[in-house]
């Protein structure tokens, strides 16, 4: 009997990892069930770490989640990263009266509704990054170069908002420029530790400014997505400087923190 190809593997692990995670947004989007969400989270999670030792022998570490003392160092600065990703754009609306503030809550309201989507984003967004990132850069980055890689993980992205298609060519737009913020960072470090911090932030702080704090888009020349677009092109090179300077800010050596990308880490 013949081995099962890399390529297979891959492709089984992104179908059953693309159900599993499509299966949990449609439980809390269409259902309103917080207990499908997050049962099928699990399973995500557990079909992750199990396709993960068949396909490299090494669980989730494959797609991306090393559990090591960089890893948390790395995730803290990408929550860091993700705050200002999306908190910046958010006041240039208010400041050029793209967006008008409605209602703001009082504290105790503002943090019970903020905890438990907070909660829920963590699992959704590091599945999200396993899936769009995680598997192409485990299987992709030794045939292509690092722009070839960005480009498919950025679409791949942009194609998984299966819900969002239908919103129009800026909310396209924004969706594959975060499809290309988030993927530089795993060329750099080799794990979606950093990514995964700066996607969890940016959903966090998204969902408080947006749905806690009642917001609407005024009638303008310029919306909120294209606003937000051109601000993540600026992003792009901003970000790529910090990444080359993780070696100095993590104390690490710079051999750890290459565009030359390593089979596995551990």
């Amino acid at each position: 009997m013949q081995p099962v190809s890399s390529s297979t593997k891959i492709g089984i692990s992104f179908l059953v990892l693309f159900v599993l995670y499509h299966a949990a947004e449609y439980m809390i989007v269409f259902r309103d069930s917080p207990a499908g969400f997050f049962l099928f989270q699990f399973l995500f999670f557990l079909a992750a770490w199990r396709l993960g030792h068949w396909y490299a022998a090494s669980g989730l570490t494959v797609w991306g989640l090393p559990f090591t003392a960089r890893s948390f160092k790395l995730f803290l600065i990408g929550i860091g990263v993700g705050c200002i990703l999306y908190g910046v754009p958010y006041a240039l609306a208010l400041y050029l009266g793209v967006e008008v503030i409605l209602r703001v809550p009082d504290g105790v309201p503002l943090v019970k509704s903020t905890l438990p989507f907070a909660f829920g984003v963590l699992f959704s967004s590091l599945s999200e990054d396993m899936l769009t990132r995680g598997l192409i850069y485990q299987y992709y980055h030794p045939k292509l170069k690092p722009l070839g890689l960005i480009l498919l993980s950025a679409s791949v992205y942009l194609l998984n908002h299966i819900y969002r298609l239908t919103d129009g060519p800026e909310t396209w737009l924004y969706l594959f420029l975060l499809g290309v913020i988030f993927l530089i960072p795993v060329l750099f470090t080799r794990n979606l530790w950093l990514t995964g911090g700066m996607h969890w932030a940016g959903n966090t702080v998204f969902f408080v400014t947006h749905s806690v704090i009642q917001t609407e888009e005024s009638r303008g020349p310029l919306s909120a997505n294209a606003l937000f677009a051109g601000w993540l092109l600026v992003c792009i090179p901003l970000l790529l400087l910090l990444c080359r300077r993780l070696p100095q800010i993590l104390k690490s050596r710079t051999s750890d923190f290459s565009l030359k990308p390593a089979r596995h880490e551990s």
